[in-house]
């Protein structure tokens, strides 16, 4: 008999992004202090966040209060918010019921984009590994982000290790411009999520062929749109 399989993106799908790097500034800081005696910083890289500079964020504020610092130094400030020691992150709490329910349905899986050994430290932080019969980290998958969302390659990978032929798969994610080509053109049900909370990165765009098939503002809906 078919099986139900739900994979889920995470960033800003099942936890807030945010937080994550709110908390990575306050390392980021720690380590600024240590290496540099400079006050607190997170605020200031708050800010920055806030009004979409987090591309520059990094050599614009090490610049401000540690003019003098070497390119090791700037990398060792990014590593310290990679690395975010002491990382505590939290669900959103319509996702602990989804992960729950949909356990129950069938093997689930979770694909995410970004640098494998920070989304690994995010699972880690949230205590999520266990729910998932597969991840997969695209970042692993080959270099120079070549195997990122919208490339197949990752839903390949998830639908190998999670089913068999003739299984319904269903992507979960947030982002119109990159989560859904893959799953759209395989024969996946897409859902978006579109939360109203601050983010880190802009989602209004859609990419050709990327459009999700349902949109819910919680994953409480995910029930109803997916008949289970």
């Amino acid at each position: 008999m078919p099986r139900l399989h739900v994979v889920f993106d995470l960033d800003d799908t099942l936890y807030p992004e945010r937080d994550f790097a709110i908390a990575g500034f306050r390392a980021a800081s720690r380590w600024a202090e240590a290496e540099f005696s400079v006050g607190d910083l997170t605020d200031e890289m708050t800010a920055m966040l806030d009004v979409g500079t987090l591309g520059t964020l990094f050599p614009t504020v090490l610049g401000r209060h540690a003019p003098g610092h070497t390119p090791a130094q700037l990398e060792a400030f990014r590593e310290a918010y990679r690395r975010c020691e002491g990382l505590s992150l939290s669900l959103f709490e319509d996702a602990v019921g989804a992960l729950d329910h949909y356990q129950r349905q069938g093997p689930i899986g979770l694909i995410t984009d970004g640098t494998r050994h920070v989304q690994a430290r995010k699972v880690e932080a949230l205590g999520v590994e266990a729910r998932f019969a597969s991840i997969v980290f695209t970042d692993a998958l080959g270099p120079d982000r070549a195997y990122f969302k919208p490339h197949r390659r990752p839903f390949e990978v998830m639908a190998a290790a999670l089913g068999d032929p003739g299984d319904r798969f269903v992507y979960v994610g947030d982002n119109p411009a990159k989560d859904f080509v893959a799953p759209n053109a395989m024969g996946w049900t897409s859902v978006l999520v579109h939360r109203e909370h601050p983010r880190i990165h802009d989602v209004a765009k859609v990419a050709t062929g990327g459009a999700p098939q349902h949109t819910i503002s919680a994953l409480t809906a995910l029930p109803d749109v997916l008949g289970v």
